[in-house]
């Protein structure tokens, strides 16, 4: 009995003191490898995961050449991918609440303490089948139209788009309705065949990966003030996510709120090169002020909450809005 109870308390010292089962995770982005936004989930989130003594391993798949970007959200959400890094709008299809995690005001640290970020997390669960681990690069990068031809106000909405085709998605669709364009669905990659044959005539884009895209040789105009945050999250599979130890979920959603600090820094420096880049390309950048300005951002923020609301019960809708606005 004695040999026993020593084998057993042994057992158990070595059980405590081995390491973490070996956790292989596989990702892909939605942008390509090399975009600005890319690089920063690869330099701040992913190879740190990876290089700490936590157990779990990285290892990217590609980018939207391997899965096209609009649909990564269903590959993950069967299981196809572990992680998965990029614009929300694309799945904005399968998670109504997409549509809105760019508009928040009230900060990334102050929407995990009110219970908005719980809220969020909810929707992705139903709608993708994942945890939303992180949202990132707060305030390092704004969005613009980006215009290849002259440039018309509003005072209703501060730009004028009438009669143009524009490049889109879902998320950018209602402001584009609302300032007279005709939005089209089309990826990254083709942007830049579309623009040189004039089938569009600008786009919406955030800061960063517009001189690597080679766009700047067809915009004129960059018009501002800027508006939103980038909508690019980190998204685990939640069955996934569910199946690692306490410890390495734990390790994950730590390195997700380091990872939101340290984007920051790290993803405007790449904008900030980018932004030279293009307007050393000729690209002139063009605010507009007082009461186009204002009706601008009216448009941008008002018009997406305003087809979200269609697309969620009001409850959640209101929630939402009183969660992440101030």
């Amino acid at each position: 009995m004695k040999t026993m109870m020593i084998s057993g308390v042994a057992a158990a010292v070595f059980l405590a003191a081995a390491p973490l089962q070996a956790a292989e995770l596989t990702s892909t982005t939605s942008l390509i490898k090399t975009h600005d936004q890319s690089v920063t989930y690869f330099d701040t989130f992913m190879n740190p995961v990876t290089k700490a003594n936590n157990g779990i391993t990285i290892t990217y798949k590609g980018g939207p050449e391997v899965i096209p970007n609009r649909k990564q959200g269903a590959a993950l959400k069967r299981g196809v991918i572990d992680i998965m890094f990029g614009p929300s709008v694309y799945y904005a299809g399968l998670v109504p609440c997409a549509r809105v995690i760019p508009l928040s005001n009230i900060g990334q640290a102050n929407l995990r303490k009110n219970g908005g970020w719980k809220v969020l997390q909810d929707c992705w669960a139903k709608g993708l089948n994942g945890h939303l681990l992180a949202h990132g690069m707060e305030g390092a990068t704004e969005f613009h139209h980006y215009i290849a031809g002259d440039i018309k106000k509003s005072e209703k909405t501060g730009l004028d788009l009438k009669g143009m085709t524009m490049r889109s998605t879902a998320g950018y669709h209602p402001l584009m309705k609302a300032m007279g364009a005709r939005p089209v669905n089309i990826s990254p990659g083709d942007v830049y065949t579309s623009l040189e044959r004039g089938v569009v005539q600008g786009l919406a884009w955030p800061e960063g990966g517009v001189a690597r895209y080679g766009w700047a040789k067809f915009i004129k105009y960059r018009v501002g003030p800027g508006w939103w945050r980038t909508s690019s999250t980190i998204v685990v599979n939640l069955d996934t996510f569910k199946k690692l130890p306490k410890a390495q979920r734990d390790a994950l959603e730590a390195a997700a709120i380091q990872y939101e600090k340290d984007s920051i820094p790290h993803h405007r420096a790449l904008v900030e090169k980018d932004n030279a880049k293009v307007m050393a390309a000729g690209v002139t950048h063009i605010d507009l002020k007082g009461k186009y300005g204002k009706a601008y951002l009216a448009t941008t923020y008002g018009a997406t909450w305003d087809a979200a609301k269609s697309k969620m019960s009001p409850e959640l809708y209101a929630k939402l809005r009183k969660l992440m606005l101030k």
